[in-house]
């Protein structure tokens, strides 16, 4: 397993958390036969996401792992050494910035660095990022929420053809319904045309309340309002390291590179499943009319 948070130090830096009100909740979900067993650190991320409402919190937690075992678009063959998830690492560069905001946010950025439209998979793409979401979000103490840099330069229709309106549909599911951590803003910047395009069909599937939440900057002043210039890399004003730098400095420092954990993830994306035939039928409401 990839390293893990110290689960004591969480609760000493946040009284306001009962830990007997994480181990309660934890204690529930082991009695819940399609649930997979999680640990802790899972229990304690979606509890502080949910704002330690209980019943909140369980319901966010039987969609997230339902929707990993009914997302094999996002979450199947997660080994990083495949041929497919190779090309999506040297196309994408995807990395958490190394200082948070002053609201204590953290921030994960994301770019095209080979911009071959052919070279690009959006979902193989998703799966590089669901990946570094769960491997640095417990691995880091506890956030109060995070936000997402995109930058959309060298972006053009040819690269949409690989992304179905479904893959979107499930995209924004996710992130409405069973993230676990708090979004706190998705910033789009260096937008190109085809932005609005995007946004249009996005806009189809979002609850009003996560609209205002999305934000499209034609220039970078403008993301400066929500994200303290200095801790932008280089090209975007910052004082930090060129955004491609900080992509490799994560995965080969911080985690040792994804290929030394590469049975780790492959075992924690299976094992983080649910089993429908232990569902209780009452509770079986469908996915997207997958299942």
């Amino acid at each position: 397993m990839w390293p893990l948070f110290d689960l004591e130090k969480q609760y000493v830096k946040n009284p306001h958390i009962k830990r007997q009100e994480v181990q309660e909740l934890h204690q529930w979900l082991r009695e819940q036969p399609h649930i997979p067993q999680l640990l802790e650190h899972e229990v304690l991320l979606f509890f502080h996401a949910c704002e330690y409402q209980l019943e909140y919190c369980k319901q966010v937690i039987d969609k997230h792992y339902t929707f990993r075992s009914h997302t094999e678009d996002f979450f199947g063959n997660m080994d990083m050494e495949s041929p497919k998830l190779m090309l999506a690492q040297n196309t994408i560069a995807i990395t958490p910035l190394q200082n948070l905001t002053p609201e204590g946010y953290g921030i994960l950025m994301g770019k095209l660095v080979d911009t071959e439209p052919s070279k690009y998979i959006f979902a193989d793409g998703l799966k590089l990022i669901f990946t570094i979401q769960d491997m640095w979000l417990q691995s880091h103490d506890l956030i109060p929420g995070f936000v997402i840099i995109i930058d959309t330069s060298g972006t053009t229709f040819s690269h949409m053809a690989s992304v179905s309106l479904m893959q979107l549909k499930k995209l924004v599911y996710y992130l409405q319904e069973t993230i676990p951590s708090r979004l706190i803003g998705i910033h789009f910047v260096n937008a190109t045309p085809i932005m609005e395009k995007i946004m249009n069909l996005v806009n189809i599937f979002l609850k009003k309340e996560l609209r205002k939440f999305i934000f499209v900057h034609s220039s970078l002043d403008s993301l400066y309002k929500h994200v303290p210039r200095h801790i932008l890399p280089q090209e975007y004003g910052g004082d930090d390291l060129p955004i491609t730098e900080l992509a490799v400095f994560f995965v080969e420092n911080t985690y040792k590179n994804f290929h030394k954990h590469r049975l780790d993830i492959m075992e924690y994306n299976q094992s983080r499943r649910v089993n429908e035939k232990l569902r209780p039928k009452k509770e079986s409401k469908g996915f997207f009319g997958i299942w």
